[in-house]
């Protein structure tokens, strides 16, 4: 189950993503001469049309689009003869798709519905200077209803929330025996990192579980949000543990199929918002400005502009992706043993 899993995230994630590179070189007459899933050597061509060739490859951690000519522009239909907005255009379409995909995957799971748990919603964190903060409420208060609707857990009260942004709400608040009057006025623009309130909520007491349900209209905008407040979450780790503050949580091909396959138990709802974190990583990391990555071929396009149209020859260029990719390759096997060595001493791949 965890392999078939993995293998069904990871295949959907690259085709998503190399379909993207693959329609915009079309598009703007790049010579595509191979549409790869896996990493060579090849196993088996499914077909060919026009210049192009449709493989499954031996190593499944992985796809790629070969076009014509990718740091030689000798030839008129190659990558690098093209100019530099279809040659950017290009290497964006790929992260871009990823982030498409992911948000019609919570938008998807907006419709359908998930369940979530009913209980109480409990304060465990106050942001200096937030509505909540000159509201006076406190860590450990309990919010019992909002504008006289139950509060019964987090979603319900972030729903509520987001749709009285700017205009006054009423909070009844469970304060140890006290049940006190609080009033207060969600931002429509809070800094970054903070909701409307300034709160850091949790649902607690948890009695049950319910059905969620968005219309479309609603499950639009919700998607919308949901890729933002990853993207937030993502870099915010990052800082966290370049800080120090969090600890380092990085798994490689085999700790993300061992978590996919737990998280696969939970039920396609939880697989599919899963795989829909893994898309917005994905497009993340592929921006990433390191050699051999589309953020890599982008920094030099960048670097050409700077430089009033003057490029790094092809064989420097080349030189500097070979070395690249294979330094992440490198760290992917050095991530990979520490994830098996994890596995095999009952540690979590990720830290809880």
């Amino acid at each position: 189950m965890t392999i078939i899993a993995f293998l069904l995230v990871l295949s959907l994630l690259v085709f998503v993503h190399e379909l993207g590179h693959f329609t915009v070189a079309k598009l703007t007459g790049i010579r595509v001469e191979e549409f790869g899933l896996g990493y060579p050597p090849r196993l088996l061509t499914i077909a060919r049309r026009g210049d192009t060739e449709y493989t499954i490859n031996a190593i499944p951690f992985g796809g790629f689009v070969r076009m014509l000519g990718e740091e030689d522009p000798g030839h008129p239909d190659s990558f690098a003869a093209k100019s530099k907005l279809a040659r950017t255009g290009t290497l964006l379409a790929g992260p871009l798709m990823n982030v498409v995909l992911a948000f019609l995957l919570f938008m998807g799971v907006g419709l359908i519905g998930f369940d979530i748990p009913i209980g109480s919603v409990a304060i465990i964190g106050v942001a200096p200077g937030s509505p909540a903060a000159e509201a006076g409420l406190q860590e450990g208060d309990t919010i019992l209803i909002i504008d006289g609707l139950t509060v019964r857990n987090t979603y319900e009260l972030s729903r509520y929330t987001r749709e009285r942004l700017g205009g006054e709400v009423t909070l009844s608040v469970k304060r140890g025996e006290e049940t006190l009057p609080v009033h207060l006025t969600p931002r429509q623009e809070p800094p970054a990192n903070e909701g409307p309130m300034g709160v850091i909520i949790q649902t607690v007491d948890i009695v049950g579980t319910d059905k969620l349900r968005y219309s479309l209209w609603e499950a639009i905008p919700m998607a919308g949000r949901m890729i933002v407040d990853v993207i937030a979450a993502i870099f915010s780790g990052v800082a966290g543990m370049i800080q120090g503050v969090i600890a380092p949580a990085i798994a490689g091909p085999i700790g993300i199929a061992a978590v996919t396959g737990e998280i696969a138990k939970s039920g396609l709802i939880a697989l599919t918002q899963f795989t829909a974190f893994l898309s917005i990583q994905l497009a993340i990391f592929n921006l990433l400005p390191f050699p051999g990555l589309d953020g890599g071929r982008l920094a030099f396009i960048a670097l050409e502009a700077l430089r009033g149209g003057k490029r790094v020859t092809p064989e420097k260029e080349g030189f500097v992706h070979l070395v690249g990719l294979a330094i992440l390759i490198g760290l992917m096997l050095i991530v990979s043993y520490q994830d098996v060595a994890r596995l095999l001493s009952g540690q979590p791949i990720l830290p809880p």
